[in-house]
């Protein structure tokens, strides 16, 4: 018998029970170990022009299975940051007084301040637009971007010189695989799995003092691959679940290979299991409880890595920990041994 979240446990947890070895527990896990399981249209390619705007559209998917044998898929819009663009520069006049042979830079009049924004290398013909009303769209890059990344955005980017009337040029944004790789693992909407354990006494759900319980997750998402897009450009993170910690208080806390082993009165063995060495009883009640229980603590870990459309390599990646807690009732159960 599985029942809810919402637990009720007999009046005094260490009252005698009859365990139901057919029954199970199972507590909704909060979000953290997943989110939606909706799923929409596979996403067009998104080329976002660059004039104006701090940051550019990022189409992502996400797919991945569960540990039932499940699939999901998601996806959605996010921005991120810019790495290269083409932005208004100065006017003609400007960037000649500026960078003219005995001009402002050479006679020590200006000091660029932010050369690492904007690309050192003189315009071609700059001379010609010194008396020409209209402005420089130069290629420009984030501090923070890569410096290969930038080197190669400029020489493929040179100045544009757009006089009044003349379209701004239409480029597409630049977006560092890397930031791509970032933007995918954080858009990761895992579903929601369901943490059960057994044993489980009928009526309350509790397990017992003593007794190896054994705990899983239902529907527990295993694999996920998101890609993050623009235009040509993606990076796709493959994450997979690599542990999972369990700990409670009473409890020593163990670690599990994977996501638990769903009990069945024919299961040869579990791979997750803790043993409780005292009771619930002294716990105080929890908003949504009848009776006293303990926090049950799961924290998956993942093990992630990505690759680009601009390079095949495998690129180790960080992920955080999720953690998910449920409640659970801990029974004592008292042998009354008589002589004859």
């Amino acid at each position: 018998m599985l029942t809810s979240t919402t637990l009720p446990v007999a009046a005094a947890l260490a009252a005698a029970a009859v365990l139901s070895s057919a029954a199970s527990a199972a507590v909704a896990a909060e979000p953290g170990f997943g989110g939606s399981t909706t799923a929409t249209r596979t996403p067009p390619a998104v080329v976002s022009p660059v004039a104006a705007g701090a940051g550019v559209a990022v189409e992502v998917r996400q797919v991945g299975s569960t540990s039932s044998g499940g699939s999901f898929e998601r996806s959605s819009t996010m921005v991120v940051p810019r790495a290269c663009w083409y932005g208004r520069g100065p006017t003609g006049a400007v960037y000649f007084e500026t960078w003219r042979p005995g001009g402002l830079v050479e006679s020590g009049g200006w000091s660029p301040s932010a050369d690492q924004y904007v690309d050192p290398t003189l315009h071609a013909n700059f001379e010609a637009y010194a008396s020409v009303e209209g402005n420089w769209f130069e290629a420009t890059c984030r501090a923070d971007a890569p410096v290969s990344y930038r080197t190669a955005y400029y020489a493929a980017h040179p100045g544009i010189y757009v006089e009044p009337g003349d379209p701004v040029p239409v480029v597409e944004v630049g977006v560092d695989p890397a930031v791509l790789a970032q933007a995918a693992r954080d858009a990761m909407d895992l579903p929601v799995g369901t943490i059960a354990w057994n044993p489980s006494m009928a009526g309350s759900g509790a397990t017992v003092v003593g007794v190896e319980t054994w705990v899983w997750v239902q529907d527990a998402p295993t694999t996920v691959s998101v890609r993050a897009q623009v235009g040509g450009t993606w990076a796709q993170v493959d994450a997979t679940l690599s542990g999972m910690e369990v700990s409670a208080p009473g409890a020593d806390p163990v670690h599990c290979t994977d996501t638990g082993t769903p009990w069945s009165p024919d299961a040869a063995g579990t791979t997750c299991a803790i043993r409780f060495s005292r009771s619930s009883a002294d716990q105080p009640i929890v908003e949504g409880q009848v009776l006293p229980t303990t926090t049950l603590t799961l924290t998956a870990s993942w093990a992630a890595s990505w690759t680009s459309s601009l390079d095949d390599t495998v690129t180790p990646m960080d992920t955080q920990p999720i953690t998910t807690t449920a409640q659970i009732p801990v029974a004592e159960l008292q042998t009354l041994v008589t002589q004859g």
